[in-house]
């Protein structure tokens, strides 16, 4: 038996005999072979092709298809990746066939992504995509377009001059079997390679509808990755957005500053749904396909100074779209980026800041102002700009524009601009627009329950100081890079009145006639720097049996002794139609023109000249403001305050009962409203009514009986963090006419930022009562309302209704 050792070496030395046997020529040939063997097997043992050469076209392509047939809307191959190994091509191509319809329309016949092979010969592209399709009887079958005799350009950039045919197909539209290209149609082909999407950007985004900012320009910028080309359809691209002033390095976009985005590139069409930093789905870049539409409006096009990413419809469609918690409305508009150093996406005008926002001031104060630049940023000159300034929330106080208290626009606007109606900028020069700020109302004289949208007829109480817009906007005669010629800057700001009241609206669980609810008491305090006189007590409204009421001008100050009520409580239901008198604004000089008036309702008992119970439902009692002067703010003395008790009346009671409805009323506090004696030039007193109400209501009919209210007002909380908590007691009064087990069916709380928690049983015997508890925990700044609505049965009453109202405000 021959050991291991000795026939390793027996192999060694035969091998030997072969080496030399082979001669000089010989051992070249096998080196040649281990060369070539070593150099195919690097890279872990793998086989790796040697590097083509020559032309190439792999890459993404834009499909261009030409036609003198009718079959055919737009081009039926739009864009798609092709690889190639040698003289072999791979790939894929979204298509949508659409035909004409007769209205005018495009009909989507057939869509897709259809599989591509073809061959390379030297410059010349031949290939073939093979679609889906149905045949003449509706059975399924494959529809090729055969693309002949493309010639690839020296740089391999484009393909042009080819041929192409189509066989027959066919598809059901609207439930009709029909030619979706036929064997007649052919024509001629091209297609352009699209670059990478890969690389920093920055642009704009213009914003064309929503949220209160239509027309502003918002510069963006950050980062495209396209991934592989893998012969698909399509490829991936992430990313990242930026909004942020390249100046001032500020965040300029009320909706969001940074997102992330995750879409596809197919040909020049681009698609991106965008994410906030949270990762949730905030909007879009890009047009969904649709049955009437190409698939994308956004385009990633060569231009002569770069690529850039666009949509320029001009009408936001397939642009952006955005809907975020801050802005509730969403947003759509057009965007513009452009890659590396392009400046494709210059816009020829800018206007900085981007939005101007006055801090709140009292009514009747100085002016502030602020000022907008306006600069040429074009290399040319332009001519024939126009400028538009306008108050937008005048018509929400007073229907002849101006504030609802004396007609006076709460913004002006002055400019060294505008000469005859035009301006003319030469390249990079600019000039200034001055806006002056002069807040006339807080809140409207005709006040509306909350949760009314804003109009004529005014705000819930609960919603103001109500800020006061404006917007100033310019016009570009020649548009602009997304064809959007116009460019706006909002103008905010808000007034304060001078005498404000603690809580804006008190809310009663409903009581039976004969009883009367825990008295509310409600403080005013003095804000402003001059005192406040409250005009004495007097009737609150007065009553006329008219159909319609009848505006009445409020009487002057005679003899320093003014001849209205200190404290008004009026109604806006029909129920008796009053008008509420104004100040005559004869007596100011300069007079004002077309001066306000407003009309109120007054409560539903009469006063006791016209019969009923001679006292109001909504009753005040311990007033220590009606002919008192606040002192100015800062100073003891600037607060009064009064108490309100519901105790309804026979007439309320009956009304309310049959209707099934809670009463909503309104209290106004009359003032006079004196200057500073050392100051001439002011007046030296005016009436101010009605700057900030306060809504008072009362839930339906019902056994059900609130302690300490029915609205619980957490005041101002910092956002995110948890108030105190909050409760109200559910009593089922056996004193109720409709006394009897209450058995709950159901209770919804609405606002997502409340946590309400209670201890009521499905069934609440007479004279038993439950807890209700809520935690505010605000997650956005400003008014955040709610509210917990209980739906009862009795024996009486099915499907009625109780309503505990939840006021915050986060900070």
């Amino acid at each position: 038996m021959n050991s291991p050792r000795k026939h390793i070496k027996e192999k060694k030395l035969r091998t030997t005999h072969k080496t030399s046997a082979l001669g000089a020529t010989g051992l070249c040939l096998l080196l040649l072979v281990i060369v070539v063997f070593t150099t195919l097997s690097c890279g872990g043992g793998s086989s790796v092709a040697p590097p083509e050469v020559g032309p190439q076209v792999a890459g993404n392509w834009q499909f261009t298809l030409t036609t003198t047939s009718t079959s055919f809307a737009a081009s039926p191959l739009q864009g798609g990746f092709l690889l190639q190994q040698n003289g072999s091509i791979t790939g894929q191509i979204e298509f949508s066939v659409l035909l004409p319809s007769s209205n005018g329309g495009n009909a989507n016949c057939n869509s897709g992504t259809a599989t591509v092979t073809g061959t390379m010969r030297g410059q010349s592209v031949n290939l073939t995509a093979t679609i889906g399709s149905l045949d003449q009887n509706g059975n399924p079958t494959s529809q090729t377009i055969a693309l002949s005799g493309g010639a690839l350009s020296a740089n391999n950039s484009s393909i042009q001059k080819g041929t192409y045919s189509v066989s027959s197909g066919y598809a059901l539209v609207n439930g009709q079997l029909v030619a979706c290209g036929t064997a007649d149609d052919a024509g001629n082909w091209s297609a352009t390679l699209v670059p990478p999407l890969t690389g920093g950007f920055q642009g704009f985004f213009h914003s064309t509808t929503g949220a209160g900012f239509a027309n502003q320009n918002f510069p963006v910028s950050g980062t495209f990755t396209q991934g592989p080309n893998i012969g698909a359809a399509s490829a991936t691209v992430t990313g990242t957005l930026l909004f942020q002033d390249p100046v001032t390095l500020l965040n300029n976009y009320p909706c969001m500053s940074t997102a992330s985005v995750n879409g596809t590139i197919s040909g020049n069409s681009v698609l991106f749904q965008i994410f906030s930093t949270n990762g949730a789905p905030i909007g879009q870049i890009g047009q969904t396909p649709g049955s009437e539409n190409p698939p994308t409006a956004v385009t990633f096009d060569s231009t002569q100074n770069g690529y850039v990413v666009h949509n320029l419809n001009g009408n936001g469609l397939g642009g952006y779209a955005l809907t975020t918690k801050s802005c509730s409305t969403g947003d759509a508009g057009n965007l513009c980026l452009a890659l590396g150093s392009s400046k494709a996406c210059n816009q020829p005008i800018t206007l900085t800041p981007f939005s101007l926002n006055f801090p709140p001031q009292l009514l009747g104060s100085a002016p502030t102002t602020q000022t907008i630049t306006l600069t040429n940023n074009s290399s040319s000159a332009l001519s024939g700009l126009k400028l538009l300034f306008s108050d937008r929330d005048s018509l929400l106080f007073y229907t002849s524009g101006g504030g609802d208290y004396n007609g006076v626009s709460n913004f002006i606007e002055q400019d060294n601009c505008t000469q005859q109606g035009s301006i003319t900028l030469n390249s990079g020069a600019s000039c200034t627009i001055t806006v002056f700020f002069s807040p006339q109302e807080s809140c409207p004289w005709l006040p509306q329950p909350q949760g009314g949208g804003a109009s004529i007829d005014g705000l819930a109480p609960a919603q103001c100081p109500l800020p006061l817009t404006a917007s100033l906007t310019v016009s570009v005669p020649n548009g602009s890079a997304d064809g959007d010629s116009e460019f706006s800057v909002p103008v905010t700001g808000t007034g304060l009145s001078s005498v404000v009241p603690s809580v804006p609206e008190i809310d009663f669980g409903w009581e039976a006639f004969g009883e009367a609810s825990p008295p509310k008491t409600l403080t005013f305090t003095n804000q402003g720097p001059s005192p406040v006189t409250i005009l004495p007590a007097g009737e609150p409204c007065v009553y006329s049996a008219t159909s319609q009421p009848l505006a009445v001008p409020r009487p002057p100050v005679s003899n320093g002794q003014p001849m209205v009520s200190g404290i008004q409580l009026a109604e806006t239901a029909n129920l008796g139609p009053i008008s509420s008198p104004i100040l005559n604004q004869n007596n100011i000089s300069p007079p004002l023109v077309n001066a306000p008036t407003v009309d109120f309702f007054c409560e539903t008992d009469p006063p006791r000249s016209k019969g009923g119970s001679g006292f109001p439902s909504l009753q005040i009692s311990n007033d220590k403001c009606s002919g008192q002067t606040l002192a100015r703010f800062g100073q003891q003395g600037n607060s009064c305050s009064l108490q309100v008790t519901f105790v309804p009346q026979p007439a309320t009671w009956a009304a309310a009962l049959n209707a099934g409805q809670g009463l909503d009323d309104f209290l106004q506090l009359n003032s006079m409203w004196c200057g500073d004696p050392n100051n001439p030039a002011e007046l030296s007193c005016e009436i101010d009514s009605g700057r900030f109400p306060v809504e008072i209501k009362t839930n339906p009919p019902s056994p059900l009986r609130m302690f300490p209210s029915a609205g619980m007002d957490f005041a101002s909380v910092v956002k995110g963090t948890g108030s105190s908590p909050l409760s109200i007691t559910l009593f089922n009064d056996p004193a109720d006419p409709s006394a009897g087990t209450v058995n709950f069916t159901a209770k919804l709380v609405t606002g997502t930022d409340y946590i309400e928690t209670d201890n009521c049983p499905p069934t609440l015997a007479s004279n038993q009562s439950c807890t209700v508890t809520v935690l505010f925990t605000p997650t956005i700044v400003g008014l955040d309302p709610g509210k917990i609505t209980f739906t009862y049965n009795t024996s009486t009453q099915i499907g009625s209704v109780q309503t505990i109202y939840l006021r915050g405000i986060g900070m």
